[in-house]
């Protein structure tokens, strides 16, 4: 392997990392439920969200991270079509950083070695950055939902996040898109290089 080979693929397998720990983890947005607790929201996951019953004048707190109780119960479609592009991007992700380590450690040798085998890993990773970024722009398009108004104030809207800030979360997933996209110029650097060494011995 060349040194840009092992460049790639560590690159590879921090975009991979970070994007599925921002995923996963709630922190996406911040916010205030009733102006006193903070409440955190991502596509498919909450932390301190309210839960309503009808015995109850005002909403019961609840102070944990959970999901929503089903893929239908995300309050926004727009949410439900983040939640899918994102989890499909950072699908295709894992499968072709998955496949450069079995390759860096000689389980798919030859993968490393035919310049079409690189640009198709590549094009898997510029097809994983445009799904998550899809997904990230869908995201604020359903901030007009009653879960971020009540989190965010009544200005909360599309594409305004309100009194609310955006959180750490979305700063990784932000992150594995930009390397993502530094790994697919990689691999058109490292399938040139490969096509060169290929011409140099043929002469």
């Amino acid at each position: 392997m060349t040194a840009l080979c092992i460049v790639w693929v560590m690159l590879s397998t921090l975009a991979t990392i970070l994007g599925c720990t921002g995923f996963y983890m709630p922190y996406w947005i911040q916010g205030k439920l009733l102006g006193k607790v903070d409440a955190y929201f991502s596509s498919f996951r909450r932390c301190n969200y309210p839960r309503f019953r009808p015995s109850y004048n005002t909403p019961e707190i609840v102070y944990e991270c959970a999901r929503y109780s089903s893929f239908w119960d995300i309050p926004s479609p727009w949410w439900q079509a983040s939640t899918v592009t994102l989890t499909f991007g950072l699908a295709v992700a894992v499968i072709g950083t998955l496949t450069l380590l079995a390759a860096a450690v000689s389980f798919l040798p030859h993968v490393l070695k035919a310049p079409r085998h690189i640009r198709l890993l590549g094009s898997l990773q510029l097809v994983a950055a445009t799904m998550i970024c899809s997904g990230l722009v869908m995201y604020p398009i359903g901030f007009d939902n009653r879960e971020i108004r009540d989190s965010c104030g009544k200005r909360a809207g599309v594409y305004s996040l309100g009194k609310c800030s955006v959180s750490w979360s979305s700063y990784l997933l932000v992150g594995s898109v930009a390397l993502l996209l530094l790994c697919f110029g990689l691999s058109l650097c490292a399938a040139r290089h490969k096509m060169n060494q290929e011409k140099s011995l043929h002469i």
